[in-house]
């Protein structure tokens, strides 16, 4: 009977090796600096605008780590929709020590842009969506979409579909991954939806359901300025209800106070780490707490100080200590 046991024992214990060394991508949604919301007012210089719809394709995901070496997200299609979800698993890749880049694709490969959608699970990013993401078998999928009004009272609608194999874009973003201490990782990065009509006028109303003109102008701006690593100090998952900072910061010998607002029904925890992904603290808090003040006992450098909601993040500060 040991030998049974032994091996019921050791099969969980790969199973929970492979739980762990998993890789999230987050992408922090905004309208500059401001969370991104549908039906939110956006200045464009002489007149404002809303998006009411926005969704678009990423593919070929790539993370380039530990001196070069590339980790390819094999067959990954993650459909974007900004108000949906910011999270994404991209799969277990214990191969991935330290993070330096990461490129992806926006919009769908060309092998895959004139497939049959309904030959794809009903749950895939490629199966048929509603509304429709794919204009037909020989233009392929809407790389993105976007549609809002505009104008003087937002009288105006605008709609612009990018499509086509020509506009298929690469972004490369150099960046490094929060460490998670049970080594997990999370690549942050902001995507800034104010800029994926910059330089495209559309107080006056505008529809491009096409690959030329503005469509264009769409995906060279998602390729050049949507996208950016996170060097901002502060990000906080748009679901989260709650409210979390960290001040000062910078914190001068290591003295700094957590404020925070926890909604009711959760377990919660606060970590720290330093780059390496060393926990450096990790405590429990209570829904009730308002505050958590961290011990002046820090060495100068930076750090992650996490909030963990059912042990999943929802809030990341970058914390410089000072001497």
């Amino acid at each position: 009977m040991k030998k049974p046991l032994l091996s019921v024992f050791a099969f969980l214990s790969v199973l929970v090796l492979q739980a762990q060394n998993n890789v999230e991508l987050h992408l922090s949604p905004r309208l500059g600096t401001a969370p991104f919301a549908l039906n939110t007012p956006v200045s464009a210089g002489s007149y404002d605008y809303k998006i009411t719809r926005l969704e678009y394709y990423i593919s070929e995901i790539k993370i380039i780590h530990d001196g070069g070496q590339e980790s390819v997200m094999t067959d990954l299609y993650l459909l974007v929709r900004p108000t949906v979800d910011s999270m994404y698993d991209l799969g277990s890749h214990p191969e991935i020590t330290n993070v330096e880049s990461i490129k992806f694709s926006v919009g769908v490969d060309q092998p895959h842009n004139h497939l049959d959608p309904a030959s794809y699970p009903a749950n895939h990013p490629l199966a048929p969506q509603n509304p429709a993401m794919q204009w037909g078998w020989s233009a392929g999928y809407r790389f993105v979409a976007i549609e809002g009004i505009a104008g003087a009272n937002f009288a105006n609608a605008f709609e612009i579909h990018a499509l086509g194999d020509a506009n298929y874009k690469t972004v490369t973003l150099a960046t490094i991954a929060e460490n998670h201490s049970n080594g997990d990782k999370t690549i942050h990065l902001i995507a800034d939806y104010s800029q994926v009509i910059k330089n495209i006028n559309v107080s006056g109303g505008l529809i491009v359901h096409g690959s030329t003109g503005a469509a264009v102008t769409v995906m060279n701006n998602m390729k050049n300025v949507v996208f950016s690593a996170e060097t901002a100090t502060m990000t906080i998952d748009p679901t989260f209800e709650g409210a979390f900072a960290v001040s000062p910061n910078p914190a001068r010998a290591g003295v700094a106070t957590a404020t925070m607002t926890l909604p009711a029904g959760f377990d919660y925890r606060i970590t720290l780490t330093d780059l390496a992904g060393r926990v450096v603290l990790n405590q429990p808090l209570a829904a009730a707490d308002r505050s958590f003040a961290f011990e002046n006992k820090l060495n100068e450098g930076v750090y992650l100080v996490h909030l963990l909601q059912n042990e999943r993040p929802v809030a990341v500060e970058k914390l410089v200590i000072t001497r």
